[in-house]
């Protein structure tokens, strides 16, 4: 049975009338193209945060405005096209064309713990469009996220998400930490983030023996999460 999806490049307006994406036999992507099932192949791309291609860059920033809207601020805007050092964050999409259809960023900070610095490797504004939910682009994206940090220098890594996410994040290679304490803010008066599940993995050997500090006691990530 035929279905119909509308996609508005310019405003990120989504239409679906019928079915899920799974099961549409057409796409209509942009004025006057019209492009097959058959033909949709979304691909995998990374890119340093300066490198993403300007059509791909203002789709991340449009949702991350409305998602987290404290993400992208005038004072620290989201995207730029300023080359930027070479641990500056990563971007993984999954796209067709200059389609986007899912997000993951990996960044990276250092982190004093037990009177020892941890290269801390995480992921944050892991997206997926509605239209395209529930065929596995995000789960593309973060396995190869997730595989790219585990290749990395990285002691350990860090990840924020909802509860109903556990399973999704442990099929990527991440376990919870349920007894993490995460505190952030003011270094003297920090918050505690309780309103997330934390999610980790352990990677060098001095990551792996500092596993019950970062796991069940305090942890001062910075002025901020990810």
């Amino acid at each position: 049975m035929p279905a119909r999806l509308r996609i508005e490049l310019e405003a990120l307006d989504f239409s679906v009338d019928g079915a899920s994406p799974s099961l549409f036999n057409e796409y209509t992507l942009r004025r006057g193209a019209r492009v097959t099932s058959e033909s949709f192949m979304p691909e995998l791309r990374t890119y340093r945060r300066h490198e993403i291609p300007t059509e791909l860059a203002w789709q991340i920033r449009s949702f991350v405005r409305v998602q987290w809207p404290f993400l992208d601020t005038p004072e620290h805007p989201l995207w730029n096209d300023r080359p930027s050092p070479d641990d500056s964050p990563l971007h993984f999409l999954v796209a067709e064309g200059d389609l986007l259809l899912s997000h993951v960023c990996v960044n990276r900070r250092t982190l004093e713990q037990r009177d020892e610095s941890f290269d801390v490797y995480g992921l944050s504004t892991v997206f997926t469009f509605p239209a395209y939910r529930k065929a596995g682009h995000a789960l593309r994206a973060v396995r190869a996220a997730s595989d790219y940090i585990r290749t990395s220098q990285a002691d350990l890594a860090m990840l924020f998400c909802g509860q109903p996410l556990r399973k999704f994040y442990a099929s990527a290679g991440w376990s919870a930490a349920d007894k993490a304490r995460i505190l952030f803010g003011d270094k003297l008066r920090p918050q505690l983030k309780n309103d997330n599940l934390v999610m980790m993995m352990f990677l060098s050997e001095k990551g792996r023996a500092a596993r019950n500090s970062f796991e069940k006691q305090d942890v001062y990530v910075g002025s901020s999460t990810w």
